[in-house]
């Protein structure tokens, strides 16, 4: 299935499932007698889409695990996006249930295997970090009789999905996205009548994320891989990685393919030592193929879809920049600390920027940006991104060149 046939599925479905469902719960508030909600043990993180999101949201599930010692965590995610999950090792690899929407038949057969399987654990706790889904907010009051937290519209417009949390929060579109999740967490140990939550200061610097050690068969196999595709070995050479693509949900965010050419060839002009390596999954290799074509160096690599996902986290371990849309690789490359430039339009990095200090947002700043957000589904009526057209190559070259290590740069230019 594709992101707008689940966009609509959440909406014609999610929506009056939500306000039904509800209903039945006032119903039932107003019939049985309310029962204490039980300490928070075994607890459902729900993040089903985004990985880079899900990097934002590690702070927020250390301090949930600091708090609460002993505790249990399950983690609900699609299938496609579980590896960054395991990888952040916040819980069991066992604990880890995931959904394929790959095809509406595999969406159902999964999904219900997700249920069954959650059904079976007895969670007392969801903390529903997907925003506005309709349909997580259903599977969070259908498995957990206990504790749920999310996000609650309150007064604003649209965004309905029921009345179905004991704990509502407001979400801000003003504050970055790692203090929203840390809002969630925090107010699972408030009173649920004291609303709404959650009332208190969180600042995003204070948060932090952990530092990634590759394996070791990991990176034999890229150092094997880099070397197959004829990058010396004598240690001279300076990587720079190159990501033009963006995650399907939204490829508004994508910084047109010709500027990446382009700057391309100054970045080899600039660095004779340099390579490039452009990264991205399989089918993203046509997007290489016209980098490629157009800079004609074999300095210049095409490496989409020939590393796992800890293939190419150690990657990122022998580069000294990238170079990224605004999508996934931009907080995967904060968990090894490699410097990294981050190209922004339709979405601003004072909500998504990457964690940490080593990262350059670029971002042209317009009085449309972001055009997209929870309340719209992040579906832009823009057809021309402009925001991110207003950002020239030379520029970009420049802030990376400065990023650059000091010795690069300088033995780059004898």
């Amino acid at each position: 299935m594709g992101v707008d046939a689940l966009r609509l599925l959440d909406r014609m479905v999610g929506v009056p499932l939500c306000w039904l469902v509800s209903i039945i719960r006032r119903i039932g508030r107003w019939i049985l007698t309310a029962r204490p909600l039980p300490p928070p043990r075994r607890i459902l993180i729900i993040k089903l889409s985004e990985m880079g999101s899900t990097v934002l949201a590690y702070p927020a599930i250390e301090e949930l695990k600091r708090e609460i010692p002993g505790v249990e965590l399950f983690f609900l995610v699609f299938k496609n996006n579980a590896a960054i999950v395991d990888v952040l090792e916040i819980l069991p690899s066992a604990n880890i249930i995931t959904v394929d929407y790959g095809s509406l038949d595999r969406l159902l057969i999964s999904g219900f295997r997700a249920m069954k399987r959650l059904l079976t654990e007895r969670i007392d706790t969801t903390i529903d970090m997907d925003l506005f889904s309709r349909l997580t907010a259903l599977l969070a009051f259908l498995v957990c009789r206990g504790n749920r937290v999310g996000f609650h519209r309150y007064n604003d417009e649209g965004l309905y999905r029921g009345n179905l949390l004991t704990h509502r929060v407001i979400y801000s579109p003003h504050i970055h996205t790692s203090a929203a999740f840390m809002a969630l967490i925090k107010s699972l140990f408030e009173s649920p009548d004291d609303e709404p939550h959650h009332r208190g200061a969180i600042d995003p610097a204070g948060l932090t994320l952990p530092a990634y050690s590759p394996r070791q068969i990991d990176e034999t196999s890229v150092r094997n891989k880099l070397a197959a595709a004829g990058l010396p070995q004598n240690g001279n050479a300076t990587i720079i990685l190159i990501n033009p693509n963006s995650s399907d949900i939204f490829p508004l965010r994508k910084w047109p393919l010709d500027y990446f050419a382009e700057l391309c060839q100054r970045l080899l002009t600039a660095l004779p030592h340099g390579w490039l390596v452009i990264t991205g999954v399989a089918s993203e290799g046509k997007d290489a193929q016209f980098i490629r074509d157009r800079v004609q160096s074999p300095r210049c690599i095409d490496f989409t879809g020939q590393t796992s996902f800890r293939e190419l986290l150690a990657l990122y371990g022998h580069a000294s920049l990238m170079i990224t849309n605004d999508s996934g690789p931009a907080h995967f490359s904060a968990l090894l600390s490699l410097p990294t430039i981050v190209l922004f339009g339709p979405e601003t990095p004072r909500l998504y920027g990457p964690m940490g200090h080593k990262h350059k947002s670029m971002y042209a700043d317009f009085a449309c940006s972001p055009c997209v957000s929870v309340y719209n589904s992040k579906k832009s009526p823009c057809t021309d991104n402009r925001c991110l057209k207003a950002i020239p190559p030379q520029l970009v070259l420049k802030e990376a060149l400065a990023l650059l290590p000091v010795q690069t740069t300088e033995s780059r230019s004898d």
